[in-house]
């Protein structure tokens, strides 16, 4: 156990000085380095996806007739930001005590290290009957997730799928949904000093706009396992051209995070009720919504077999309870949930400052997730 958990440490540091930022650097260097060290245990690894966000995927048969184990984690990280606000070079794992940091250490490079030694793990293990898909997928931060889209292409069917996302204190089995849209207010230029042409400020009406869409308070919806409930925030607003001109056009970006009970039609149809109710009330008001992106939310029923085998297995070695949760933020799981399988959508090392400065796991953590993972796959 001793030296896999080096390995990993090791892999891990590897990946880390390996940028792969959101927006900044391509996945190819880390896509290749991964392949790489999959192909040195035996395995045959294939990039896919685009040559500037490749993926990598990996089908390890030992059983036809088992059943197959996904475990699936991200290439890429959030960006650095302000490098004066790290400790520590974050493009370089730094290790300080019992933990290392660096950017993505956590979300997701260290569930890539732990995936891939964890199949060689079991697919050595003579008690191993089953079988293995690797996923690790390209451009999943900012939200376009074509990297697990990628993956789907290769029709991957299993059992049940382990995200790579960490933390150690909880298990959860979901995550909300989400919908983003655009919203366009539409009004008619004029000068702001005419005594007679006043225009129609586009502006003016969606502060009306948004007005009525907070007062439809979609963070009153919770459910068993969301009892934090959905969310809405405006997130970008742009409008105007100079300060003596009546804007023309404003545009607004929202950004609703939903539970399991909600759906992309009603929620849009309670957005379009308000809104033409405000147009009723006003004529003037002229708006259009395009919906830019929008994933169901996820919950996997606490039930299924897999889920009990884990949390009582991670119970026992941690010696105390580990709850079933779900998450605030959308995953991939979201989208591969759509297949019907099985989704364990976090847990992992123990960590903090995910997509923040100063990313940081602690290692001395990896032998205990390691071996609930390797036990629980095994029971199941």
């Amino acid at each position: 156990m001793r030296k896999i958990c080096s390995d990993i440490i090791s892999f891990t540091k590897q990946l880390i000085d390996t940028p792969s930022q959101s927006g900044v650097n391509s996945e190819k260097e880390i896509a290749d380095l991964v392949s790489k060290k999959l192909s040195d245990f035996g395995f045959f690894p294939k990039i896919i996806g685009t040559e500037e966000h490749p993926s990598v995927f990996c089908k390890i048969i030992k059983n036809p007739m088992g059943k197959t184990i996904w475990l699936e984690a991200c290439l890429d990280t959030v960006p650095v930001g302000d490098k004066s606000n790290w400790k520590y070079p974050p493009l370089k794992a730094t290790l300080k005590g019992s933990r290392m940091y660096g950017r993505g250490v956590a979300d997701s490079k260290i569930g890539i290290a732990i995936f891939s030694y964890l199949a060689k793990e079991l697919y050595d293990n003579p008690k191993f009957e089953g079988n293995i898909i690797l996923g690790f997928d390209a451009n999943e931060q900012n939200g376009e997730f074509t990297g697990i889209k990628d993956i789907l292409k290769q029709k991957p069917k299993a059992d049940v799928c382990i995200l790579g996302y960490q933390g150690i204190d909880e298990i959860s089995i979901g995550a909300r949904g989400w919908l983003r849209a655009k919203i366009i207010t539409k009004g008619r230029s004029a000068h702001t000093g005419s005594r007679s042409k006043k225009g129609i400020n586009a502006i003016h009406q969606m502060a009306d706009v948004i007005n009525a869409l907070r007062k439809l308070n979609f963070s009153a919806k919770r459910e068993p396992y969301f009892d934090y409930g959905s969310n809405f925030n405006v997130s970008i607003i742009k409008g105007g051209i100079a300060i003596n001109v009546v804007p023309k056009e404003c545009e607004i970006r929202i950004d609703i995070r939903f539970t399991p009970s909600q759906n992309k039609k009603g929620i849009l149809n309670k957005i379009n009720k308000a809104l033409d109710k405000l147009k009723q009330n006003d004529e003037k008001i002229h708006y259009q919504i395009e919906v830019l992106q929008c994933e169901d939310a996820l919950i996997t029923d606490p039930e299924r077999r897999f889920v009990k085998l884990l949390q009582k297995t991670a119970q026992k070695e941690l010696k105390r309870k580990i709850p079933l949760v779900s998450s605030g933020a959308g995953s991939v799981g979201n989208i591969v949930g759509k297949l019907g399988i099985p989704i364990i959508n976090s847990f992992g090392c123990k960590c903090d400052n995910v997509h923040a400065p100063n990313e940081w796991i602690d290692i001395t953590t990896i032998p205990k997730i390691l071996e609930i993972y390797k036990k629980s796959i095994l029971n199941f």
